[in-house]
């Protein structure tokens, strides 16, 4: 059985989604997040041009504007320049996007390019010309990068892929990229940007693989690893437990923590990651058919992974916002979603919500249901 969970200790939760239209959902996210110690939550925005969408930004301007200490926000790129059928003349570059939201008081940005559905669906290497540019920007700003690059190695086996993942279209054949080849893409990235700072999602998947997880901070000394789980991650740490423990310790300056806790979601996996990290032994967690082995580490190590590191990376808080400069995006989004025929218009109606007005009835219901994240 894991041991009571320390109260001295600031955690920042870097990795966490706001997946819903609803203005209040921060509010419970924040409350939740509270009960279980987390003081301070990075929300991740999605970018969704092919729902009409652009992206999930207009939620994260919201929650950031109504709790400017308490919540950090990683926007997301607007992708239409790269083939909607938009005017234009009310779509930014991807460095002068990364520029923007830099002046607005973004945190950082956050990418899910590496992920192989969106790897195979954009055609776009990762180190293509088309990103080029954004790299080199985000890299001369010093602003942070939250990335998602692979996915667990049996999602591209067909005996070993979890239904849930095949639910949810994560079941890749040879039509996908290899973990590899993606890889390969990323890691040309890094060598071109050596002082790009980045936070590799979900361990880079690298869970199964220390020595290469070691391999990679030592020759990427800008790139840390989060430790939001996936659903082999905590199963491959408690396969050799002192290993795991060593490369902690070792690595406890590049190390992040993170839950992917979402609004909807129940923030379950806060006590899965604090319990592997705090505790020594054996034991059970409801989303794990086995018991984990925890790592038991010591409170200055605690200090880095919880808060500290992500507070070296981003900020010690939260950037202010511009709030002149987010009404100004927010409107150049609203004219995008009319014309992309959105079924719901986020940007307009969180406007009015920032501007002090009252927006019209609302339907509230997530923009995600049914979308291959």
């Amino acid at each position: 059985m894991a041991g009571k969970l320390r109260t001295d200790v600031q955690i920042i939760d870097a990795h966490t989604h706001l997946e819903t239209t609803q203005p209040e959902a921060v509010d419970a996210m924040l409350e939740k997040e509270a009960s279980l110690g987390v003081a301070a939550m990075n929300l991740l925005m999605l970018s969704l041009p092919s729902s009409g969408y652009v992206s999930t930004n207009p939620e994260g301007f919201y929650a950031k504007w109504r709790y400017p200490d308490k919540v950090y926000l990683f926007a997301a790129l607007d992708y239409t320049p790269l083939g909607a059928d938009v005017d234009l003349r009310l779509a930014y570059s991807l460095p002068e996007q990364v520029r923007r939201f830099w002046a607005m008081g973004c945190d950082g940005m956050k990418m899910l390019t590496g992920k192989p559905n969106y790897r195979k669906e954009s055609g776009l290497a990762l180190d293509s010309i088309v990103f080029e540019p954004c790299f080199a920007c985000l890299e001369a700003l010093e602003f942070p990068l939250v990335w998602h690059v692979g996915d667990p190695e049996e999602f591209w086996d067909a005996e070993l892929v979890p239904q849930w993942a095949k639910d949810s279209g994560w079941a890749y054949d040879s039509t996908f990229p290899s973990k590899e080849a993606i890889y390969a893409e990323c890691h040309h990235v890094l060598e071109r940007h050596p002082k790009l700072k980045v936070i590799f999602a979900h361990f880079h998947f690298l869970s199964d693989d220390l020595p290469r997880a070691a391999a990679l901070l030592d020759r990427f000394p800008n790139v840390c690893l989060d430790l939001t789980p996936g659903s082999e991650m905590y199963r491959n740490f408690t396969k050799r437990p002192d290993e795991t423990r060593e490369f902690f310790l070792k690595y406890q300056g590049r190390l992040v923590f993170g839950s992917d806790f979402m609004s909807r979601g129940e923030p379950s996996p806060i006590v899965l990651v604090r319990q592997f990290l705090e505790t020594e032994g054996r034991f059970t967690h409801p989303n794990l058919e086995r018991p984990v082995e925890g790592i038991g580490l010591p409170l200055d190590s605690l200090k880095r992974i919880y808060a500290g590191n992500y507070q070296r990376i981003a900020s010690p808080k939260p950037r202010p916002l511009d709030e002149s400069l987010v009404l100004a995006e927010l409107d150049r989004m609203a004219v995008l979603q009319d014309q992309l025929k959105a079924p719901r218009n986020t940007a307009r109606f969180f406007a009015t919500l920032i501007d002090g007005g009252i927006p019209a009835d609302w339907e509230r219901e997530s923009i995600l249901d049914g979308l291959m994240l």
